[in-house]
């Protein structure tokens, strides 16, 4: 019975939530595995308070951070049940649904610059979705996540071969996973809220993450943080159960979506400008950060993108239609 209990208990909470709102306001329950303070939560915490203002109250925001409801994985599988409305996880995270969707998680393949071409981000966005609106769940826009760094409890990551025999805990699905084995590291696939513990028990030697990782999850564990440029474009995707959405009036059904619009516009642009903050509130800290030499950059570029040529044989339609998207909005000039 304790066990029935448990693995309900979630659901219930919601339920239970969702009926204490006030009369006649649709309720609207977004979970994740990110801590209060970190990105994408203060992001979710806006739109959460602007969706209000724009419906009078006709909606209400209730946010669960730091897996207090669920964590991302189990969020979106339980997009459809009533209990959760929305989900903003790492990218990654949907591959579990279609495996398409890895192709936002391709390293060295994303750049800001595509992600903060409107043109780009919403051709790339309906993409995406398409993969995933069979499965009840539509894709609204991309939040910037964060410049893949490595971050390490005693090693500095200076060339392709320190990473070998490493274990570290990767951001991203079955791609990433291959990527790191291809360097002879041992990746480890863990949700964030499980990194810091993981590392001061020694089961993880460091983490693939990012600078807010550093800063609000990780702290002076890890000693060590190395960016090589062009690695990782990590993106939260803003994922919604598309029923709800759909079964919403029109006019609030508007008031989500240019809300998701209005901040993801301006969030890339702030979280570049945070990321430098934290990196160098660690480094006052006696952190060390270092940019990996192009050199090894190009080295470990070869070894990943041999590594991810088993995804790209097998979903070379997939590739064929970003690289349309790619052609139409950046090199056609839209």
């Amino acid at each position: 019975m304790k066990t029935v209990w448990n693995k309900a208990a979630p659901w219930l909470s919601a339920i239970v939530i969702g009926c204490s709102g006030a009369a006649g306001a649709a309720e609207m329950i977004i979970t994740s595995e990110i801590p209060l303070a970190t990105n994408p939560s203060p992001y979710i915490q806006q739109f959460i308070e602007e969706v209000g203002k724009r419906t009078d109250g006709a909606i209400q925001g209730k946010y669960f951070p730091a897996s207090q409801l669920y964590n991302d994985r189990d969020g979106l599988a339980a997009l459809g049940t009533g209990a959760v409305h929305m989900v903003w996880p790492v990218s990654s995270r949907l591959e579990q649904f279609d495996p398409r969707v890895g192709v936002a998680s391709l390293p060295f393949a994303l750049t800001t610059e595509e992600m903060t071409n409107p043109c780009f981000a919403k051709g790339f966005t309906e993409m995406i979705s398409g993969y995933l609106e069979p499965r009840g769940m539509q894709v609204l826009g991309f939040l910037r996540t964060a410049d893949l760094i490595f971050l390490m409890k005693n090693r500095d990551i200076q060339k392709v071969e320190d990473l070998k025999g490493q274990k570290v805990r990767v951001i991203g699905g079955q791609i990433m996973l291959d990527a790191m084995k291809s360097v002879q590291a041992s990746p480890v696939s863990m949700s964030a809220s499980e990194m810091s513990a993981a590392l001061s028990q020694g089961a993880i030697d460091g983490a693939m993450t990012s600078p807010a990782g550093w800063a609000d999850v990780l702290g002076s564990t890890a000693k060590y943080a190395t960016l090589p440029p062009g690695m990782g474009l990590a993106t939260s995707a803003i994922t919604v159960d598309k029923l709800w959405l759909d079964s919403l009036p029109e006019a609030q059904r508007k008031a989500i979506v240019d809300t998701v619009a209005d901040i993801s516009a301006r969030q890339w642009q702030e979280t570049v400008a945070k990321d430098r903050e934290l990196i160098d509130q660690m480094v006052a800290k006696g952190g060390h950060y270092r940019v990996m030499a192009p050199e090894e950059v190009e080295k470990l570029k070869a070894r990943f993108v041999a590594a991810g040529e088993g995804f790209r044989n097998k979903q070379a339609a997939t590739l064929a239609q970003l690289e349309k998207v790619r052609k139409e909005c950046i090199h056609d000039g839209k």
